[in-house]
């Protein structure tokens, strides 16, 4: 099984403020009817405090890992319409969603162990249709007479801090095994994912498998989607700075269209980067204590994250603009 190993977040293992956080993707800014696939090459994105990576081949415009949807088209068959929900929308009517694709493993990681409650599921267009009716690649599940024992099955693994596999957890997103043929179920509506017996990870491992297999392997598209992921106990690699921190300042946040940074003994590294983790200023071995930061002049109002590496600290301050 070819593996995909996708590292979580930037500045891993360095702070561990613990709450319960829920990534629904909607502070992820989408155009309607887009989608957002990781091909600014930021190697992920955070939602919920949770950091969500992928991986993009500029050379092929392919992608792998998670990517963030409000894509509606539900009629559509093909690879075309890879980035839709079955459903139209996230859960609970939300806009957004994510949707995830891995032609062999991925793997989640977190800062620290985390326990995970779990997520809403669904799957994609594109493989809900490849499914249903086959195409050039897939065949039908059922065969010609719906007796064939088809099924598409999630299986999620979790590792604890010690690296020992916890539990894993199976989902079926199409079975067709029953021998009464009106128990045959594709999954076209959003399902709640209880991953509460995998106990505190730090690894979620994701899976695919399917009946129909090929040559080259799985012929099912290895696509789904997600929405509401749910974590206790996470440790954020997001840490407030102002008024918590003596080393360093920024004020004035909110901010308008510049800012100032007092940092005591100055910084090795300061890098400004949009939620998505694209890189819009950066300074290097500078040494300064104090500085003005005016990239955000030009940038729109939203929320970025300054990263600060001092002498004795890494640290990182949200930045929002007005």
């Amino acid at each position: 099984m070819r593996k995909i190993y996708l590292l979580a977040g930037m500045w891993a293992a360095l702070f561990s403020a613990k709450a319960q956080e829920v990534a629904t993707f909607e502070e992820i800014e989408l155009q309607s009817g887009s989608f957002y696939n990781g091909s600014d090459g930021a190697g992920g994105f955070e939602s919920g405090g949770i950091w969500f990576p992928n991986s993009y081949n500029a050379d092929w415009s392919s992608w792998s890992g998670f990517s963030v949807s409000n894509m509606k088209d539900t009629v559509t068959a093909g690879y075309e319409n890879q980035y839709s929900s079955i459903t139209s929308v996230g859960a609970d009517s939300s806009e957004n969603y994510a949707v995830v694709y891995h032609p062999g493993e991925l793997s989640l990681q977190f800062d620290n162990a985390a326990k995970v409650e779990g997520f809403y599921v669904t799957n994609s267009v594109y493989t809900y249709f490849s499914m249903k009716n086959g195409d050039d690649w897939t065949r039908k599940f059922g065969g010609a007479d719906g007796s064939d024992p088809d099924y598409f099955l999630l299986m999620i693994a979790g590792t604890d801090a010690s690296g020992n596999a916890t539990d894993t957890v199976e989902f079926y997103l199409a079975d067709y095994r029953s021998d009464d043929p009106d128990d045959d179920y594709i999954v076209n509506k959003w399902q709640w994912l209880d991953l509460s017996s995998l106990g505190p990870v730090t690894e979620l491992k994701f899976y695919l498998e399917s009946t129909d297999m090929g040559e080259w392997g799985m012929n099912t598209p290895a696509y789904f989607c997600i929405d509401n992921f749910t974590v206790s106990g996470i440790a954020s690699h997001v840490a407030p700075l102002a008024g918590n921190n003596n080393e360093v300042k920024v004020f004035p946040n909110p901010v308008k269209d510049r800012f100032r940074v007092e940092i005591q003994g100055g910084a090795r590294e300061i890098v400004l980067t949009d939620k998505m983790g694209k890189i819009i200023w950066q300074d290097n071995n500078s040494g300064k204590e104090l500085f003005t930061v005016s990239a955000l002049a030009n940038m729109p109002a939203g929320i970025y994250f300054l990263q600060i590496k001092t002498k004795n600290t890494i640290s990182s301050e949200k930045i929002i603009k007005y």
